[in-house]
């Protein structure tokens, strides 16, 4: 029976000597279907293998049972070591609810727009996801004008009307620099995260608000911006290491480019954790392994996506969710620590 022909309706209802109309609301269990009939319906369709049009299902009760993530590439990849994680937790809440994730990549031009477009005005999907939120971002600027339902993973600038998850940036930002400070770091580097990220822009507050509680300058020499990959991470922290006197701590904005900065650490023939303290953000599992391990904020990937998931339902509930903002953790491991004796 398994290479069995499949039918559709029309053949099924006729095959019953049935209307199509029973047939369907049968199938879809109204009330007002004698429960004779929906069990002989049942059957039938059971024993015949029908196939109910998905598509004609989706228009006509004018929901689609997906949900669009919209990812902006990075160079490391599409769906890098941070995103697993956060797409595992929005999948574990939203598939029990009969909605399937669709993942949809666009590079940070007009082609997310396009992109936009197809998922929202081609009814692919019931609401969006939005990842690495920009200050003035255009994709979340579009979705309002359409009164489009989405959520954010990071926030817009200072907009109370979308629901978001983010992590306090700027208090982790703070965070991380008064550490070094109060082990006696003075020259503190920041390799951050590309600057229109509204995540950036917050750590990057942070970073100046306790190096001037520290009573120390925040330099703009010593603040880089990387593309989220180990290279611009190695890259950047080559350059900070390359200005007189160096620095003797580098805070980096998620672990990827912390591993680059340690590469280049280790290059100029110094210890990382010893000579130059590094910090990253996010905490990915390999984080764990480094070579010394890396002392990063732990961002709750996984927790993240499920609270996201969460504000989606209920924004097709007709509900207005609460945006949701996280402290990260710190979690000290070998690649931070005191400042070295000479560099006071």
């Amino acid at each position: 029976m398994a290479d069995r022909k499949r039918v559709g309706i029309v053949e099924l209802a006729r095959s019953l000597g049935l209307s199509t109309y029973t047939v369907s609301r049968a199938l879809n269990g109204h009330s007002d279907v004698a429960d004779d009939t929906r069990k002989r319906v049942l059957a039938a369709a059971a024993e015949v293998g029908y196939m109910p049009n998905a598509l004609g299902r989706t228009l006509r009760r004018g929901r689609t049972d997906a949900v669009g993530f919209l990812l902006t590439p990075s160079p490391a990849g599409l769906v890098d070591s941070y995103f697993l994680p956060l797409l595992t937790g929005i999948d574990a809440v939203l598939a029990p609810a009969g909605y399937a994730v669709l993942v949809a990549g666009a590079a940070p031009d007009c082609q997310e727009i396009e992109v936009l477009r197809r998922l929202v005005e081609g009814r692919r999907v019931d609401a969006v996801i939005l990842t690495r939120v920009r200050v003035e971002d255009p994709r979340a600027a579009y979705l309002r004008r359409l009164d489009f339902p989405f959520v954010m993973l990071g926030r817009d600038g200072e907009r109370p009307e979308t629901p978001f998850v983010d992590a306090d940036h700027r208090a982790s930002g703070r965070a991380a620099t008064a550490w070094l400070a109060a082990r006696g770091h003075r020259r503190i580097g920041l390799i951050n995260t590309p600057a229109q990220v509204n995540a950036s822009r917050q750590r990057l507050i942070g970073w100046q608000e306790a190096l001037a509680e520290a009573g120390l300058a925040a330099d703009p020499a010593w603040h880089r911006c990387g593309d989220y990959t180990a290279e611009t991470g190695r890259r950047q922290a080559q350059a900070l290491l390359a200005l007189s006197p160096r620095p003797t701590a580098i805070l980096c904005g998620n672990d990827e480019m912390a591993f680059g900065a340690a590469e280049a650490v280790r290059a100029a023939g110094l210890l990382v954790g010893v000579d130059v303290s590094i910090i990253g953000c996010d905490d990915i599992p390999i984080a764990a392994l480094a070579n010394p391990p890396l002392t990063t904020f732990r961002t709750s990937q996984r927790p993240f996506g499920e609270r996201l998931a969460k504000q989606v339902l209920a924004l097709l509930r007709g509900e207005t969710p609460p945006s949701q903002l996280g402290v990260p953790e710190l979690i000290e491991r070998g690649s931070a620590g005191p400042a070295p004796a000479e560099s006071g």
